[in-house]
C-alpha cells in the first residue's frame, strides 16, 4: 500500500535505518499498512521507530532531511505507548509521522491494549535488527480487528458525571457571556464524552462484536443510524442562541444513549441527578429562546 504514494521516502528511510546502529527496529503502522480502511492519497505515514536514544532524534532536524524536501516539523505526544513524535511536512504534501521509542520499548508496546490494537489493523516490519519484532505475527494471528471493550461500570459512571457537571458548567459560561469558552466546551470537551458513549452504546446495541474505531474515527461506517441523523443539530454556530440550542441537543443525545447504555448491562443510572442538572441548565439559560 504505501509503495504507491510513499515508495521513495521509505526506502530513503529504510537506508537510514539500516546505517544507522542507533536504530534497532522500524516498521510501518497505521493506513499504509491495513487492509480495513486502507490508505488513500490523502492519508500520511506513520513511521515507528525504536531508537537506542530517542532524545537525539527528537531533538533534532537533521536527520529526516535525507528523505525529502521537509518544509515544517513539530513534536507531539504519540497516541500509544507514551512516547514522542515528530510530525514532517514534506514540500510535496506528504507528511509523516515518526513516533520514536526506546530501543527497550518493543516488548510493553506490544503487551498493552493499545498497542496490540494498533499492531492488530496491520504493520510492515522494515528493519529488525535484534529480531525484537518477531513476536508481533502473533499478535495479528490472535486478532482480526479491533475489538474496544465496553467499560466497567464505574468508568461508565465517572463519564456520566463528567458530563452532566460539564453541560451545566458550560451553560453558565455561556450565560455570563464567554462564548469562546462555551463553544468550544459544547463543540469541543462535551462532543469527547459524548463520542465514547456512543462508541459504548453502539457496542451495547451489538453485545460488543462491533468494529468500533477510537476517538470517533470513521463513525459514519459504524454508528447507528439514529444517532448520525441527530448528531448534526449537537453542533453549534459561533452565536449564543444556537450556542444553547446546541448545548441542549447534545445533552438530550447523550442522556438518552447513556440511559441505554445502562438499560442494556444492568447498570445503574443517576436520573434524579440528570433531572436535577436539566431544570438548572433551563433556569441558566432562560432568555435564549430555547424551549426546555
Amino acid at each position: 500500500m504505501w509503495a504507491r504514494w510513499y515508495g521513495s521516502i521509505v526506502e530513503r528511510f529504510r537506508e537510514w535505518a539500516e546505517s544507522d546502529p542507533d536504530v534497532r527496529a522500524a516498521l510501518i503502522v497505521g493506513s499504509q499498512a491495513r487492509s480495513d480502511v486502507p490508505a488513500d492519497e490523502w492519508s500520511d505515514l506513520d513511521l515507528a521507530i525504536f531508537h537506542s536514544e530517542p532524545a537525539r532524534l527528537i531533538g533534532s532536524t537533521d536527520w529526516f532531511q535525507r528523505f525529502g524536501s521537509a518544509v515544517l516539523s513539530m513534536v507531539e505526544s504519540t497516541a500509544v505507548g507514551g512516547s514522542r513524535e515528530r510530525r514532517v511536512l514534506f514540500s510535496d504534501g506528504k507528511d509523516v509521522d515518526f513516533a520514536i521509542f526506546p530501543a527497550s520499548a518493543i516488548s510493553s508496546l506490544t503487551r498493552s491494549p493499545e498497542g496490540r490494537s494498533v499492531l492488530g489493523r496491520g504493520f510492515v516490519v522494515l528493519v529488525d535488527k535484534d529480531r525484537g519484532l518477531t513476536q508481533l505475527s502473533s499478535v495479528v494471528a490472535g486478532r482480526t480487528n479491533e475489538r474496544r471493550a465496553l467499560p466497567p461500570e464505574s468508568k461508565f459512571q465517572a463519564n456520566v458525571a463528567d458530563f452532566l457537571y460539564h453541560v451545566l458548567w458550560d451553560a453558565k459560561k455561556l450565560r455570563r457571556g464567554e462564548t469562546w469558552t462555551a463553544k468550544m466546551a459544547c463543540d469541543g470537551y462535551l462532543k469527547l464524552l459524548l463520542v465514547r458513549m456512543i462508541e459504548w452504546s453502539s457496542l451495547a446495541r451489538e453485545s460488543g462484536t462491533l468494529d468500533v474505531w477510537h476517538d470517533g474515527r470513521f463513525l459514519d461506517t459504524w454508528a447507528p443510524a439514529d444517532v448520525k441523523v441527530r448528531l448534526a443539530a449537537t453542533f453549534a454556530r459561533y452565536d449564543p442562541a444556537d450556542l444553547a440550542r446546541a448545548l441542549k441537543e447534545t445533552d438530550h443525545l447523550y442522556t438518552d444513549l447513556a440511559r441505554q447504555v445502562a438499560g442494556h448491562l444492568g447498570w445503574t443510572y443517576p436520573l434524579e441527578t440528570e433531572e436535577t442538572v436539566r431544570k438548572l441548565v433551563d433556569r441558566t439559560l432562560s432568555g435564549f429562546g430555547v424551549p426546555a
